[in-house]
Order: C-alpha cells, then structure tokens, then sequence
C-alpha cells in the first residue's frame, strides 16, 4: 500500500512538472485594467492640466477615458469630467485640460476609464488654483467701431485684443499695403494681415509699422495709447519678470502651435500667437517676408531706439518675455493702454 501511495505522488509530480514545462514554466496572468492619476501641472487661476494613464493593453478596448474633478473628494464621471484625446498608444498616457475652475479655490482629480466591464478610477490628487492677477475693465471702441474687452492688470487697464483698425483717431485712412517693394520703402504709416490674408484679422488683428505708431493723428482710441518700454518693462516686472511672465500671459486656447498646456493666462493679457511680418529684411522674392504665427506674440512699444529702431515685446513659445529693438519698418501687432 505505501508503495502505491509513493508511486501515485511522484507520478502526480511528473505530471504537473511536464504541464509546466510545456508552458514554458511561466505563469500567465491575465492583464488587469488600470487608471493612474500621475499629475498636475501649469495650475493657473482657472486652468490646470491633468496627466492620466490606462493600462497600454486596454487602450483598443476603452470606450472612454479623462479626469474627473469637482470640489469634493472622489469625483466621478457623474459629476464634472473632462473626456480624454490623443491618448498614446503605446504608453497609455494622456492629458485633459481644465477651464472655467474659480480662482484660489481647491480641486479633487481622478482620472478615470470605461470598458465594456465598467468605469475604474485612479488615485485622487488635490490643487489650489492661483489668485486672478486682473480685474475685468470693460470695452472700448475704436474708430472703426471694433469693440475690445479689457482687464486692468496692477492698476493699469490693458486692450485684451489685438488692435484692428484701419483709421487715425481723426479719421484719415491708414493705407494697407500687400507689397513687399512697397512696405520696405515706406518711411509713414501702413499696416497688413499677416501673409495679407483678411482671415487673420478678425483673430490676431492688423499688423502695424512703427511709423503708424508714432503718427500724431494716433492710432488707440480716444483715451488710449500704445503702452511705452516702461510700460511693458513695469508689466513684466509685476508678471514675475522675463522667465515668468509669459506663462502669465499666454492664452490657453489651441491658436498656439504647442499645448496651451504651458499656459495660464493668469493675468488675462490672453496673448494670441500672430506673429511679424518684415522684421529681419533679408527676405528675397519669392520668400514671403512673414513668420512665427502660431509661435510667438509680438507687439509695438512707443519708445523709439534711434532713427530706424524702436524696442517691441514678445511671448514665445517657452513662455519666456523679449524685450527687442527691431527695425521701424517692421510689421508687427499693437496692444493699448489707457492713460
């Protein structure tokens, strides 16, 4: 009887080695579906970026994916959420923006993903949203009737908008000129689309020479100028300086050629990428003398350098503040101030 019972065993041995063997002696598991809340990033006054992942193998399969959010612990997709795009494939990985949040106000965030077996939720992260920087000012008229929304950013009030008007405060008209010859000899007043394309007018505005700047007919509305280099310089300075402020200032929207994911726009300046046109002349036909749109903001100071510079700003797409001399000839955007 004890021989059996030794023969049955190690022949049950036998068997469960083989059928390991034959499977390569791995054990298989089935994968399991996952939903990762990994961070939060660029938190402005009423935006912030969440990054989220799902399980790689469950991408093909998930029906839905985003973050949850709301001001209570554990959100789920009953109440606010933001649905997921562009997840990655290979990594899972993917990114929701939040708008519309209160400022200096606490947020709960849960990633979340939905298969054909149900909704499961990530780990819960909190953040505070900043202090708003601007108070809303208004809007103000031009000439041509163009209504611009403003903010008042440390006492000072700001145009929101690109200015896009086509006339001096007393009327005369402001001659657009499409030609390259024809710009690069003017020593007075024009203005252009960029690429001479009217759809960018309604978006970015007109771009202007310095010499439409300076023209004593003015060019801002009643009341308004166009702010000096100190004037920019005191809003850089209050924004956190060259390195800070640009985040500061960006609009969040997708106008921007990289993720809005950079911005904040936590002084509501909403800066619009419209780029320049006839900024280094060293253009040839056929070349077309207009670049950066979707890249970089750049607009006119008052403050002439010498006779044939005067000094410009721009925002990039490093979030980063240039305070420029460029060339008079120069075609570039033109923000108000009011006095």
């Amino acid at each position: 009887m004890k021989k059996i019972l030794i023969f049955s065993l190690v022949s049950l041995l036998f068997i469960s080695c083989s059928s390991n063997s034959e499977s390569g002696g791995e054990v298989i598991v089935a994968p399991v579906f996952t939903a990762q809340t990994k961070s939060v990033a660029s938190i402005g006054h009423e935006s912030a970026n969440v990054f989220g992942v799902i399980s790689p193998s469950f991408v093909s399969t998930t029906t839905a994916y985003g973050i949850c959010y709301g001001l209570n612990p554990d959100p789920t997709i009953n109440g606010s959420f933001i649905a997921g795009a562009n997840i990655i494939p290979a990594t899972g990985g993917f990114s929701c923006q939040l708008t519309s949040l209160a400022h200096n106000t606490n947020y709960y965030v849960r990633a979340f993903g939905t298969t054909s077996s149900g909704t499961t939720y990530g780990d819960q992260l909190v953040f505070s949203t900043l202090n708003q920087l601007y108070v809303n000012g208004g809007t103000v008229i031009d000439i041509d009737g163009n209504n611009y929304t403003t903010v008042v950013i440390n006492g000072k009030q700001w145009m929101q908008e690109n200015l896009n008007v086509s006339k001096y405060r007393n009327g005369d008209v402001i001659p657009e000129v499409t030609n390259m010859t024809d710009w690069d000899a003017l020593t007075t007043g024009a203005w252009c689309y960029y690429e001479n394309d009217t759809a960018n007018g309604p978006v970015y505005g007109k771009l202007y020479n310095w010499y439409a700047i300076n023209d004593p007919r003015g060019l801002a509305p009643t009341g308004w100028h166009i702010p000096t280099d100190v004037e920019w310089s005191s809003l850089t300075t209050f924004l956190g300086g060259t390195s800070a402020a640009g985040i500061k200032m960006r609009d969040i929207g997708d106008l921007w050629s990289t993720s809005a994911v950079l911005a904040t726009n936590q002084a509501g300046f909403s800066a619009l990428p419209g780029g320049y046109g006839y900024l280094t002349h060293t253009y040839a036909p056929p070349d077309q003398p207009f670049d950066s749109i979707g890249d970089v903001a750049f607009w006119w100071s008052a403050t002439s350098l010498n006779t044939n510079t005067a000094y410009s700003l721009n925002v990039n797409l490093n979030n980063s503040v240039t305070r420029s001399s460029i060339l008079k000839k120069s075609a570039l955007s033109v923000r108000c101030v009011r006095y």
